[in-house]
């Protein structure tokens, strides 16, 4: 008489990617959970939703995913991410000054954003939602409101990378020096001239640079 083997972590986690895709958040928590009750470190776990979050970007961008299934499949990581909050590993320290973090119009996948904010708040950085595809006059106006020390974007689209040099220009021009940091794949529409943005690659290197930035303020 056999029994069934526990499923790797490899497989569940492919199982982890198939549930986001299909939008199915209560599965989703629950196979996160598990992962990172076993031997998988839930940063990795992280990894996984990010990376499953970039194929929903990339099936929306052809059309094969409608808004509607972006939206669900965001709920689905999202309520993963929530699963794996106790368990991240991210050195926490109070670290003074606040940090808004927001995306611009053509940017319509929030994850990023949601997740930036998750390793902030872990990370003990004081952080505002500062909002989903806003306009630049928008992002700027909130800027000049409510005078965070950085400003982290996500960004996926050249859309997004076109608001956010008139995001700057508008707040150079009002005399406004906050720093700018993005992350994520639009980032290689930028200029590498990019005057006061700094880009990274992706949510963690970012958090690593707000917490410099921060640091030496």
């Amino acid at each position: 008489m056999t029994t069934d083997s526990p499923a790797s972590a490899d497989e569940q986690s492919k199982r982890l990617t198939e549930v986001i895709l299909k939008g199915d958040e209560i599965d989703a928590a629950k196979i996160a959970r598990e992962l990172a009750s076993g031997r998988t470190e839930a940063n990795d776990v992280v990894d996984t939703i990010s990376e499953t979050m970039n194929i929903v970007a990339d099936l929306h961008e052809v059309e094969r995913y409608t808004p509607e299934q972006v939206s669900s499949c965001e709920r689905a990581a999202e309520k993963a991410l929530d699963a794996l909050r106790p368990r991240l590993k991210l050195e926490p320290r109070r670290i003074p000054g606040r940090v808004m973090v927001a995306s611009l119009k053509g940017d319509p996948h929030a994850f990023d954003k949601t997740l930036l904010l998750t390793m902030l708040e872990v990370g003990g950085i004081s952080s505002l939602d500062g909002g989903e595809e806003l306009s630049p006059e928008e992002l700027a106006t909130k800027v000049s409101a409510l005078k965070p020390d950085v400003v982290a974007i996500s960004m996926l689209t050249s859309l997004a990378a076109k608001g956010l040099l008139e995001t700057r220009s508008r707040l150079e021009s009002s005399g406004i020096m906050t720093r700018i940091v993005v992350y994520g794949r639009g980032t290689g529409s930028l200029p590498e001239d990019s005057g006061t943005v700094v880009r990274e690659e992706d949510s963690l290197s970012a958090l690593s640079k707000i917490a410099e930035i921060l640091l030496a303020l």
